[in-house]
């Protein structure tokens, strides 16, 4: 497996073809973790408020943390239904194409379930990134005042580009 990992914040703004784009930085980690140039995976998990990114060279670890967390479970003697947790897990996962400059097209159900219209905030998380809509990262981010200053600066400056400054 790579050490690369996705570190640092980003973001975008949609464009005129409803694509928005993946930082340069985050691109070639997302290069290094996938088998396919110009392939990600994007997940809709519902205990999350964002969207998890990255390349299916990461799937075998994320089967690996399941299969961890279900015989933790079992051993427990906690009631686990296995077929659940998969179905929960794969279920949520679509791969979409990025072109050549980090374009890429949200599927529509990922982006109303998770607020994101025009633009996303990008956070790295090291396996993964994060995709958020702006205005609901800094809602319920309070802790990482880094991304919070580059968050806000971020709409600052798209709020300016709108309004023509």
């Amino acid at each position: 497996m790579s050490s690369a990992f996705f570190m640092g914040n980003g973001a975008s703004a949609l464009d005129g073809k409803g694509r928005f784009a993946l930082p340069m930085s985050f691109r070639s980690v997302l290069n290094a973790h996938s088998s396919e140039p110009g392939s990600m995976l994007v997940r809709a998990d519902p205990s999350r408020k964002y969207v998890s990114v990255f390349g299916d060279k990461q799937l075998e670890f994320f089967q690996s943390k399941a299969d961890e967390a279900a015989h933790i479970a079992l051993t427990r003697g906690d009631d686990f239904d296995a077929e659940q947790a998969d179905t929960d897990f794969w279920s949520t996962i679509k791969p979409i194409t990025i072109d050549s400059g980090g374009r890429f097209s949200l599927p529509p159900a990922f982006r109303r379930i998770y607020g994101i219209t025009d633009a996303i905030f990008i956070v790295g998380s090291g396996r993964l990134a994060q995709l958020w809509d702006p205005e609901r990262f800094l809602a319920e981010n309070s802790k990482n005042l880094l991304a919070i200053e580059e968050c806000e600066t971020f709409l600052a400056e798209l709020k300016s580009k709108r309004e023509g400054r």
